[in-house]
């Protein structure tokens, strides 16, 4: 009796062997190199130290008619605003400050680097909220920094854009979104 089991033992061993799944490491694709510099400037935001998430950037959009964003890429009710650092003897001349958007904010469509309209009743579509420059360049939101400002007398003003982008045939409604931000330093 034991010569039998003995291959039906070695049998089962082997049927085990062959259907237990297999683990396989494939190798990277590729590798992500992160680079950076921790600096010393630090400047006071909007009156307030950084990093405590307490600003808050009120834009009040001026209310635009629907025609005026029936068109796929047409913008409209451009608002200047600019968020101003510095006002502390750490904010140090001749470093450039720049805002970084926050690319996990969730209003942020990656897609396009535009602000979602919030969803809710009443709430305008066909439409999202663009950032630019203040020389009016928009700013990928989710890619890109904003232009650079140079510290002087230990402060700078960065000046910013919104306005409303049409995804063509804007419907009216409220139009809010909010993004966060960090001003980052060169």
């Amino acid at each position: 009796m034991p010569k039998l089991l003995a291959p039906l033992g070695a049998t089962a061993l082997t049927l085990a062997a062959a259907l237990a799944p297999s683990v396989t490491h494939a190798a990277n694709d590729g590798t992500i190199e992160i680079t950076g510099d921790i600096v010393a400037t630090t400047c006071l935001i909007e009156g307030k130290p950084p990093g405590a998430g307490n600003i808050t950037k009120d834009v009040q959009l001026a209310g635009i008619s629907a025609g005026s964003l029936s068109k796929p890429g047409a913008t409209a009710g451009d608002r200047g605003f600019e968020i101003r650092i510095g006002g502390n003897e750490e904010c140090t001349d001749g470093a450039i400050a720049k805002i970084r958007f926050d690319p996990s904010s969730p209003a942020l469509d990656r897609s396009t680097g535009r602000l979602n309209i919030d969803a809710a009743t009443g709430a305008a579509s066909n439409v999202q909220i663009e950032i630019a420059n203040g020389n009016g360049k928009p700013i990928n939101l989710y890619t890109e920094d904003s232009e650079g400002a140079q510290i002087s007398a230990h402060e700078a003003a960065i000046p910013l854009i919104a306005r409303y982008y049409s995804l063509g045939d804007a419907k009216e409604g409220k139009a809010a979104s909010r993004v966060g931000f960090q001003v980052v330093y060169q």
